[in-house]
């Protein structure tokens, strides 16, 4: 199995309703559509998911460590030629609605070691993180590498930079708290409902896909 890459978003349970799963669904499939579903989902319809899923956040559902995988959130693989590999799934913990999106990270790299990112495969990824904190309520959306996790929200709120790597969104408000710590590395700006922070390299890149009209 590779290592991937984590984009994870975090959601207020607070603004879950039985529309939830779908309606974050559709803004996803319209940057990457629906391919299948993964991990003893494949014979499920993307109706059927949807009704496993938001009915398993209705419940607030959390797997235990004796339960069998096939109670779990039920996985879906997204439709893209530039990964070989890109995979979305639920999670919920302490009144947050986790959602994963992962791809290899051997896809998104020029250089490992040096932690060079080829930005014209980590834009689609971070262009859709923005079109949805700019349409839910986000608590974070926070990017990492194979051993690496999101910064708990409560850590961030008392001004702990999130995860960036190599971007993340994050609350007009956290971010306010450790603004003034952010290195010279990254650059930011505000966005619809919060501030986006990111590598300055890929800043820039995202900055000319904005000014050509891509966006």
């Amino acid at each position: 199995m590779p290592a991937y890459l984590s984009v994870e978003f975090s959601f207020p349970y607070s603004t879950f309703t039985q529309d939830f799963v779908s309606e974050i669904y559709s803004v996803v499939f319209s940057c990457f559509p629906f391919k299948t579903g993964y991990w003893m989902s494949e014979k499920n319809t993307l109706e059927e998911i949807i009704r496993w899923n938001a009915s398993l956040l209705a419940k607030k559902f959390e797997l235990g460590y004796d339960q069998h995988v096939k109670h779990d959130y039920k996985q879906v693989l997204l439709d893209s030629d530039l990964y070989r590999h890109l995979r979305l799934f639920w999670m919920y913990q302490s009144d947050e609605i986790g959602l994963h999106l992962i791809v290899p990270e051997a896809d998104l790299f020029l250089d490992r070691k040096l932690l060079k990112y080829d930005n014209s495969k980590v834009l689609p990824l971070l262009n859709l993180s923005v079109k949805l904190a700019d349409s839910f309520v986000v608590n974070t959306v926070q990017t990492y590498h194979e051993l690496g996790e999101a910064v708990p929200l409560k850590i961030v709120s008392n001004g702990q930079q999130p995860s960036t790597e190599p971007f993340s969104i994050v609350g007009s408000e956290a971010f306010r708290r450790f603004e003034s710590k952010i290195g010279s590395a990254f650059s930011t700006t505000k966005l619809k409902h919060g501030v986006l922070i990111m590598k300055e390299d890929l800043f820039e890149d995202w900055m000319k896909q904005r000014s050509w009209g891509y966006l």
